[in-house]
């Protein structure tokens, strides 16, 4: 898909800007393209559902269960019995692995909104920007095992802040927060409500 752009040319009248002519880029879509973008977006969260119907926090801690409220509602539930004996590499994988889930639904908006040219835009939202933020810090380039830099957890944090009113200490919290209920559902919502506006 082809995305198009509509161009500004401006020219300044700020005084010290000596008259300098500005180009901004103003994404527009199509219907058509904003209908599969926003597919796409949605068969990545039913994706994330599904996974973690099963590896959602802490399922280790039983040898039967059902998955949680959140996710029956969705449509997505498991009646699980773990037949293993549960070894120390069992239980490491199992300590991680839905953080690991959390963290692959935000490397695949990215790479939808890469894909489409989306994030290329002036003046981006704190949306894009968030994503932005974390994608290179949750596996894209790191491992995503390990706390972040301090100053990209407060940026990270003060988005995730001002976009869902998560009331998240900047200054206690230790990793990203990115819990499925509170900041992924949300996210997806305010990604598609971006994405939908992009309309020409």
């Amino acid at each position: 898909m082809i995305s198009t752009f509509e161009i500004l040319l401006y020219f300044s009248t700020i005084p010290g800007s000596y008259g300098a002519f500005y180009l901004y880029l103003i994404m527009k879509l199509s219907k058509a393209q904003i209908d599969e973008v926003c597919k796409e977006i949605e068969l990545q969260w039913d994706y994330l559902l599904m996974a973690k119907s099963v590896f959602y926090n802490e399922f280790y801690h039983a040898d039967e269960f059902t998955s949680p409220s959140f996710y029956k509602k969705n449509g997505f539930s498991f009646k699980v019995v773990i037949a293993e004996p549960k070894s120390k590499r069992w239980l490491k994988a199992a300590n991680g692995v839905s953080n690991w889930l959390n963290q692959n639904f935000i490397i695949r908006l990215y790479g939808i909104l890469d894909s489409k040219n989306i994030r290329k835009t002036e003046n981006k939202p704190e949306i894009i920007q968030l994503i932005e933020t974390l994608r290179p810090k949750v596996g894209a380039h790191t491992t995503g095992s390990h706390s972040p830099h301090k100053s990209v957890l407060k940026k990270a944090t003060q988005l995730i802040n001002s976009l869902f009113n998560a009331g998240i200490n900047e200054n206690e919290v230790q990793n990203f927060e990115l819990s499925i209920d509170t900041v992924l559902e949300p996210m997806k919502v305010l990604l598609i409500k971006y994405i939908k506006s992009l309309e020409k």
